[in-house]
């Protein structure tokens, strides 16, 4: 009975020991090898482009899905190139990367924030006339048409409304400087910005491919040899960049209409 119960608790060893070891090369890929897998970013920004890129590396042979933050598919199984792929990704918002070995035994959930484009720039602009401009920073963004995203301008209600449901804004923070020797009036004088496309997005006459709302616009003079702040939005129902920002610059204007110089374009030097 003794040497019974002994046998007995050897065997729950080995089936203990077989149960571990099994397991454990279970949870291995088809070479027996651990499985790993990791992004090179937990967080990435989008580019001017409109899309962000996560770099996955894992076994060879591993494939990946990705997951929104609903859980659900929005990038089906791939394979992966000896274990690396270049993920892109379109949209902002939070992801899941569920990377899984080739044998499919095993599998890494590894989350990626994706947010939108933001930079400082602080570059000035060759003058046009008097006028010179320095882009400071720009913001692109996705958005969804509501009272609360329409800039507070009554020049683009109509174009507005005419929208998308989703579209694309950017806005452009700037400084324009007026190195002449007579205030300009920017209730007569008119810029316009360009995406780099060479799209010019008008402040008077804006449409659904082309809004513009500025800040400065329709405001009191610039005096000579001074500057001013201003913010420029950009909105459309297409995709767009100005990574190239040009201003398109009317003739410049006093508070009375009369002529103080010619316009032309400002660009980024």
């Amino acid at each position: 009975m003794k040497k019974k119960s002994i046998w007995i608790a050897i065997l729950v060893v080995v089936l203990v020991i077989a149960a571990v070891v099994g397991t454990i090369f279970y949870r291995r890929d088809s070479n027996g090898k651990p499985f790993k897998a990791s992004l090179n970013h937990e967080k990435v920004m989008m580019t001017p482009d409109w899309n962000a890129t996560v770099r996955l590396k894992a076994n060879k042979g591993a494939t990946y899905r990705v997951l929104n933050s609903d859980k659900k598919v929005i990038q089906g199984t791939h394979k992966t190139t000896k274990g690396k792929a270049a993920i892109k990704l379109t949209k902002t918002g939070d992801y899941t990367v569920v990377a899984k070995s080739d044998n499919g035994h095993v599998s890494r959930k590894l989350p990626v924030k994706v947010t939108h484009y933001k930079a400082n720039i602080n570059k000035w602009t060759n003058a046009a006339g008097p006028l010179k401009f320095k882009i400071t920073s720009v913001d692109y963004q996705e958005l969804t048409k509501s009272k609360k995203n329409k800039p507070d301008d009554s020049l683009v209600d109509a174009a507005y409304k005419q929208l998308n449901n989703h579209y694309y804004q950017i806005k452009v923070n700037y400084i324009v400087k007026n190195d002449g020797k007579k205030a300009v009036s920017p209730e007569y004088t008119f810029w316009n910005p360009e995406d780099d496309e060479g799209q010019e997005f008008s402040t008077q006459s804006p449409t659904p491919e082309a809004i513009a709302s500025d800040t400065i616009v329709g405001t009191e003079d610039i005096g000579a040899h001074s500057s001013r702040a201003g913010t420029v939005t950009m909105l459309s129902n297409n995709k767009f960049s100005v990574k190239h920002l040009k201003f398109s610059v009317g003739e410049v204007l006093d508070n009375g209409g009369e002529h103080i110089a010619k316009g032309g374009i400002a660009k980024i030097k």
